[in-house]
């Protein structure tokens, strides 16, 4: 074919720009001399079309244009961002997504981190170190959605519907075994699935429910709308925003026809604790507590934060303005009234 091309290329032009002036000498035998100049011009053509046949030959190759070049190019790439999550039972595949997110995650495998049920759609795992989402699309999805809540900074697996929430990225999908997520407990394994071959995925989409995270906009139905509390200590009254789990339903029906009043003591030089009176429900998760945060400590108690302190809290909520809170709080025991706002 190339062949072909510059043959035309160069009957087009003409045997003269590359065989030059053959026939230079004047003879009295013009047939003859004809006949030599043309079996020379052939000669040429013939050369030159094989240097220059060649020559493009290989241009194309090195610019990638043989045929299926970017085909394979493009399947490499999506098997290279396929990853693998196992457990001795279970084994699931993902394909990521070309996200940054994605790609800060599948750059920190393999991994033998810890799943933890949360929310009763989702697991859950904190990767060593937190994932760039510049770019990330947010995560909504079906169940068998990969998806990366950024407050917390942990990776969530979803067995049921992924509804969008505020800071909650897209990863990836599953691919297959996405049935088996709800199974997975103790210390998975997350490995990169090396050479696999590029496959669509045949899930269906379903309407997005609640994540029990932060709805992403102000137009959710209403029972994912914000609740309020006030929170009065030292004088002063505070706005609270709470979490959207068990133990803050229960934790607002206690307050629900009164204030609930509780007398608070110093700890560690960061925070107010006090016995709650009865348990809540807790879903206790490693996490950093600020100040500000209202957490469910052992699922009895009640800890206001004025500093930070890491351990396995169920979080309540946040104070809103912290202006004044610290001096609020004061340096010893002390009583406070939560209400609904």
């Amino acid at each position: 074919m190339i062949y072909n091309y510059v043959s035309y290329i160069l009957n087009v032009c003409g045997p003269e720009r590359f065989a030059g002036d053959i026939s230079s000498e004047k003879t009295v035998d013009v047939s003859r001399r004809a006949k030599e100049s043309r079996e020379e011009v052939s000669s040429v053509r013939k050369r030159a079309i094989w240097i220059l046949s060649w020559l493009l030959a290989a241009a194309l190759l090195q610019t990638g244009c043989e045929p299926g070049r970017q085909t394979e190019k493009v399947a490499e790439s999506e098997a290279a961002m396929r990853i693998s999550i196992e457990s001795d039972t279970q084994s699931i595949v993902f394909q990521l997504n070309d996200s940054s997110a994605a790609k800060s995650l599948y750059d920190q495998l393999p991994l033998t981190p810890t799943v933890e049920n949360f929310g009763g759609n989702e697991k859950i795992f904190y990767p060593p170190e937190p994932l760039e989402v510049s770019g990330t699309p947010m995560a909504e999805g079906p169940a068998g959605t990969l998806a990366y809540y950024e407050p917390w900074g942990d990776v969530a697996i979803f067995y049921g519907t992924c509804g969008r929430a505020a800071g909650l990225y897209a990863l990836g999908e599953a691919i297959s075994g996405a049935e088996q997520i709800e199974a997975l407990a103790g210390e998975i394994r997350i490995e990169k699935v090396e050479n696999a071959p590029p496959e669509e995925t045949t899930q269906q989409s379903a309407a997005p429910v609640p994540t029990g995270r932060e709805p992403a906009d102000g137009t959710e139905q209403e029972e994912n709308a914000e609740m309020k509390i006030n929170v009065q200590a030292g004088g002063r009254t505070f706005t609270a925003t709470l979490e959207k789990n068990a133990a803050t339903e229960a934790f607002a029906e206690l307050m629900k026809n009164a204030p609930l009043v509780l007398s608070l003591s110093d700890y560690a030089g960061f925070e107010k604790v006090g016995a709650l009176g009865t348990s809540l429900p807790a879903e206790d998760r490693q996490i950093t507590a600020q100040a500000g945060d209202i957490v469910l400590y052992n699922g009895n108690q009640i800890v206001l934060f004025y500093g930070a302190n890491s351990w396995s809290y169920t979080k309540l909520g946040r104070i809103d303005d912290l202006s004044g809170w610290e001096e609020a709080l004061g340096g010893g025991d002390i009583t406070v009234s939560f209400s609904i706002e």
